[in-house]
């Protein structure tokens, strides 16, 4: 892929998200315009229920906006079948998340592995590209651990190495620090860091006001709008 006509990874365009509840129709975000440019740190903030997560959701493909367009490298995501959207999110798109959704009976190198072999990558690349991966989070050594065997940081930073493993031009973390007490915590912001650094854009969404700080552009989000943008 390459960058769409503006430069971005991916650009939300107008988009709104409602929910169809019991009470009456929920709009969870709101006319959302948003470009996320090639290797660029984003944070966004807000309260409980202000659509952070739709907003992620959204950017990732994962869900689709009621209302608005979303562009991902150029082509209208509107546009592609379910199988070429499962496909760009596959290939293109990281996700780390609070809860860190490793699969208990595998092995840390065999989670890794895991989103390869749905891309089709070949047993031998893709076994030393998870021994890679996990050498890269500082976990060369644990690779053979399955999750229970490991602490709730180790557990994360698998989840990383994981949401790097088909070289994704976009990483979503919702929350990435939330399960993990606050020296824990540093250690997985920082390896967030080293991997926007390395030219992966980054997308934080966080109640962590010094995890938000070390986005070079912070979001702050309510009732479904963004209503404040701070570069540092």
């Amino acid at each position: 892929m390459t960058d769409g006509p503006n430069g971005a990874v991916v650009s939300a365009v107008g988009v709104s998200r409602a929910f169809s509840m019991p009470a009456g129709p929920v709009v969870a975000v709101r006319d959302v315009t948003l470009t996320i440019a090639p290797g660029e740190h984003t944070a966004i903030r807000g309260p409980s229920g202000c659509g952070k997560s739709t907003l992620l959701h959204i950017l990732g493909c994962v869900d689709a906006p009621t209302s608005g367009s979303l562009i991902f490298d150029g082509r209208d995501v509107a546009g592609l079948s379910d199988r070429a959207r499962s496909l760009l999110r596959l290939r293109h798109i990281g996700f780390v998340f609070q809860r860190f959704f490793l699969l208990p009976m595998l092995t840390a190198a065999e989670n890794v592995e895991l989103p390869q072999a749905e891309a089709g990558v070949a047993k031998a690349e893709r076994r030393h590209r998870s021994l890679e991966l996990l050498d890269y989070v500082g976990l060369g050594a644990r690779a053979g651990h399955r999750p229970s065997q490991l602490s709730g940081g180790e557990m994360q930073r698998v989840a990383i190495a994981r949401a790097l493993a088909n070289q994704p031009r976009l990483l979503l973390a919702d929350e990435p620090t939330g399960e993990l007490d606050q020296v824990t915590g540093e250690h997985v912001a920082a390896l967030l860091d080293r991997v926007n650094a390395d030219g992966t854009a980054l997308v934080v969404v966080t109640h962590d006001l010094a995890l938000a700080g070390r986005a070079r552009r912070v979001l702050t989000m309510r009732d479904g709008r963004i209503e404040d943008e701070a570069r540092q």
